[in-house]
């Protein structure tokens, strides 16, 4: 008879919660320690913060991307309030806050919490994908790993940005897929609402979150695909078409509200600041308040018509120009440009030291996703082309589907002529990493059912550098410290294209 510990025996009745528990553990270690600092505002946080203390003070504004994020910044900052005794006047009078003019003792991690909060969180749905199509915990385990230790991500999310905040709403939506799909319960008109309503949550905080559209795609091949085989095509366009209404209805009304509430809230106007606002506008602003339906039509035509001009007005690309951060869409996969979004210098007992905000990806991570999208391309063609045998016709399935989804992001970026940076591949390396997990349950499928020791060594060693390169490259993650030739260590490619400060 064997006695079994009882710690094993806890953990494995427990599983079920232990496992994500530990991960948002984690995740909320990573992303929320340290907030407070920098102590002074980087790349787009100079534009941001200003954007979200117009909506605590309820100041009309406009901007380039839709207001969720800079709203749920705002009230981050309403209800902690870390600038009580801080005049921040300053900042409803201008759309770009210079460091040199930020209030004295101003605090920044109010504002950066939603993101790095909402980013943290979102392992949680990241996990559950996972388990949920492969169901294999240590799988689903390792690879949402991938979301808590990439440096870039890191960074980024950690910063009065709007990618952290859009990232939760992303698997928010995948997540509600992957759950409809794969319970016993039927389909219905319902799942396509509230798959919309989550979506438009992704498209009110930027607008490239329309990619999700394709989960509509998906949706209805997982409802209907049978019956579009079996030449059924009455029941299949009727749910295309009540699907695609509830779909779009959804994701219509959450956007709508957002403005609403938005353009409600900016009931004063700075006399310097009007963003060329329509003087019927501002006219039904005074005389209605923010919330009539008049003001809201017209306030919403205005703001469409800003983000337009604006998109239009940014420049292209400039790789001869010597300080352009931008970069070329197909080295984003490669890790290139990186970003010195900040540093400081400071020589201490004769050695000089630089602290960097350097957008640096954990190349582990970035090269594991291009490899699984590269597989998966070969692993489709031969299946459509040469017609080659599938081992696992459900986990095929929802490759296919996510390939997909980063491939349509990355053609239609190769649309856009606008500068564009490293960060807006962040979207599609979210499809590569659950990819590339869902490639590693296909391939191994067989050692997986037989509980092979090998495999389950080899993704351990898998977790375990994924955190080690993190690691790594954390002085350019948290501003740690570092020489020179401690920078030129890290500078593994040249296709990055960092440079160290002198």
């Amino acid at each position: 008879m064997t006695v079994q510990n009882p710690l094993l025996a806890f953990c494995g009745r427990h599983k079920s919660w232990l496992v994500p528990g530990l991960l948002l553990a984690m995740s909320l270690l990573v992303y929320l320690t340290g907030l407070q600092y920098p102590k002074s505002m980087f790349w787009d946080e100079n534009y941001h913060v200003v954007s979200a203390q117009k909506h605590v003070d309820g100041m009309m504004y406009m901007e380039p991307h839709p207001p969720l994020g800079k709203m749920l910044q705002g009230l981050s900052e309403a209800f902690f309030n870390p600038n009580e005794d801080v005049d921040l006047s300053s900042l409803l009078k201008t759309d770009y806050l210079k460091g040199s003019d930020m209030p004295k003792g101003m605090e920044f991690w109010a504002y950066r919490l939603p993101s790095a909060l909402m980013m943290a969180l979102s392992v949680w749905f990241l996990y559950q994908i996972l388990f949920r199509i492969i169901r294999y915990r240590p799988v689903a385990f390792v690879f949402s790993l991938f979301v808590i230790f990439d440096n870039a991500m890191v960074l980024h999310s950690r910063a009065v940005m709007l990618e952290g905040i859009q990232f939760f709403f992303i698997l928010l939506s995948i997540w509600y897929f992957v759950r409809t799909v794969t319970s016993d319960k039927p389909i219905t008109v319902k799942h396509y609402l509230i798959l919309g309503l989550s979506v438009g949550l992704e498209v009110a905080t930027k607008v490239n979150g329309l990619v999700s559209i394709l989960l509509l795609g998906m949706l209805l091949l997982e409802d209907k695909g049978k019956q579009l085989l079996d030449k059924q095509f009455l029941p299949v366009v009727e749910r295309t078409v009540l699907g695609s209404l509830a779909f779009f209805g959804g994701l219509a009304a959450v956007f709508l509200l957002v403005f609403y509430v938005h353009i409600g809230m900016g009931t004063h106007v700075e006399p310097t600041k009007k963003y060329k606002a329509s003087p019927e506008y501002l006219t039904s602003l005074k005389n209605n308040g923010g919330f009539s339906f008049t003001t809201f039509r017209l306030g919403f035509k205005d703001n469409l018509r800003y983000m337009s001009e604006y998109a239009d007005g940014v420049p292209r690309l400039d790789i001869c120009k010597e300080t352009e951060n931008g970069s070329y869409y197909a080295k984003w996969p490669f890790g290139g440009k990186g970003i010195n979004y900040r540093w400081s210098k400071n020589n201490v007992d004769g050695v000089t030291k630089v602290s960097y905000s350097y957008l640096v990806g954990n190349p582990l991570i970035w090269l594991t996703v291009v490899l699984g999208i590269l597989v998966s391309i070969s692993l489709i063609l031969g299946r459509f082309i040469f017609d080659l045998p599938i081992k696992d016709e459900r986990l095929f399935m929802y490759i296919l589907y996510f390939t997909g989804m980063y491939l349509s992001y990355m053609i239609a970026i190769a649309q856009i002529d606008r500068v564009m940076y490293l960060y807006h591949y962040f979207v599609p390396l979210l499809f590569g990493i659950i990819n590339a997990a869902l490639l590693f349950a296909y391939i191994f499928k067989e050692p997986l059912q037989q509980g092979s020791r090998l495999t389950w060594v080899n993704l351990g060693v898998l977790g375990v550098l994924v955190v080690a390169m993190f690691a790594y490259f954390s002085p350019f993650t948290f501003g740690i410290p570092i020489t020179e030739s401690q920078f030129e260590l890290r500078n593994w490619f040249s296709l990055w294209d960092i440079e160290v400060v002198r």
